[in-house]
């Protein structure tokens, strides 16, 4: 169809049917996510249901148990606490927080990611606060510059919380997968080993792949932040290999968390040379499997790979657990198991290492000197805003 100088005719929208879409409901519910495609869920004061369970065929949650059997319950039976996870929906928005099981920590219900968010937001509040105040009434467009013009510090420690962020996405994910996994075999009856892929493998290829991608990246943007401690540039110095290369022993003394690489034994003294030092323990071994898989192939490359199976936990019980092979080293493991291992060094590195950085982790709190207005959403949606003076 054309018009007159054969400039094509605008398409409207159609009309015929209207249907407003559906927005999800207000609600939040609050999981405790154990391997093998376990939860809990919070049924009412703090009493939690299990899932899922077989019963007469059928996949079920089970309850109620109190928080003084539960965990023991997994325990007993082998599988192992991942994290706390509460979702819910507000006015047909989805929210999600995810913390962590950090062994040897008591408070999970700040993670890692949290932390080093504190830390990149408490930077840029002390470097803006008296900015801000000059500037009076600033517009959108001077607030960003100001906010986007920042040190080496905060910029670091919002990238390593953005890729635990990201990690924990991942792990948050694969563990969807298992849930949907166990509860699909529970379903159709296949719960004696026999192996079967799904239209769902691709996603949890990605979200392993992902996962190793990000665990290194948060690693090196932590030695690129241990490197700023010590007077390197953390331009040049940006990986954990180039860290490792600068190092000399005068530098452990310089700098808490390189003290607490070398008493994780993350960095160990080089065989062939009196004054460097060497990648080693955990942090070679998660190194050389994200090689792996970011150099050499991805996960799901290996036949094996790419089917998932349900084993008996307890028969009588109703109890199953998923599991998805990965091969290294010739053999074969769960890779649930795989990645929580690596995410809980991880997970415990990074938050450790918050704490020992002797930056500001507590909660940022905003002050009026930092508050350049405020918008306030009304019961009908419209925006209300009030600005005050700094």
């Amino acid at each position: 169809m054309a018009t007159e100088g054969n400039r094509p005719s605008k398409i409207p929208v159609c009309q015929h049917h209207t249907r407003p879409l559906p927005r999800q409901s207000d609600g939040d519910a609050f999981f405790q996510i154990y391997t093998g495609g376990m939860r809990a869920a919070e049924a009412f004061d703090n009493q939690w249901h299990i899932e899922p369970v077989l019963d007469n065929g059928h996949p079920c949650l089970k309850g109620v148990m109190s928080p003084k059997s539960l965990q023991p319950f997994f325990v007993q039976h082998g599988f192992k606490f991942i994290a706390f996870h509460r979702i819910g929906w507000h006015r047909g928005s989805y929210f999600s927080s995810w913390s962590p099981f950090i062994p040897g920590e008591t408070n999970h219900m700040q993670g890692p990611a949290d932390l080093w968010s504190h830390v990149a937001s408490n930077i840029a509040q002390a470097r803006v606060e008296g900015d801000l105040a000059a500037l009076g009434q600033p517009s959108s467009e001077q607030i960003a510059v100001l906010l986007g013009n920042r040190t080496e510090a905060e910029r670091l420690a919002s990238s390593i919380s953005l890729s635990l962020r990201s990690m924990d996405i991942n792990v948050e994910q694969i563990a969807e997968f298992y849930n949907e996994q166990l509860v699909n075999h529970m379903a159709s009856g296949i719960l004696d080993g026999r192996r079967s892929s799904s239209t769902l493998d691709q996603t949890l290829f990605a979200h392993v792949h992902s996962f190793f991608m990000h665990l290194g990246a948060a690693r090196d943007y932590l030695a690129a932040f241990c490197a700023l401690r010590i007077g390197k540039d953390a331009q040049k110095v940006d990986s954990f290999a180039k860290l490792t290369e600068t190092l000399r022993q005068e530098h452990f003394d310089l700098d808490d968390l390189l003290q607490l690489f070398h008493a994780r034994n993350y960095l160990r003294p080089k065989p062939t040379s009196s004054s460097k030092f060497e990648v080693s323990g955990w942090m070679k071994e998660v190194t050389d499997l994200r090689n792996e898989f970011m150099h050499q192939r991805p996960y799901g490359d290996r036949f094996v790979e790419r089917m998932g199976f349900a084993e008996p936990v307890e028969i009588n019980a109703g109890l199953y657990r998923y599991i998805r092979p990965i091969v290294l080293e010739n053999t074969e493991d769960d890779v649930q198991e795989v990645v929580l291992r690596h995410y809980r060094e991880m997970t415990g590195l990074c938050h450790a290492a918050a704490v020992a950085s002797g930056k500001n982790i507590s909660i940022p709190t905003l002050k009026d000197g930092v508050i350049v207005s405020v918008e306030l959403e009304g019961g009908n949606g419209s925006n209300q805003q009030e600005t005050s003076d700094p």
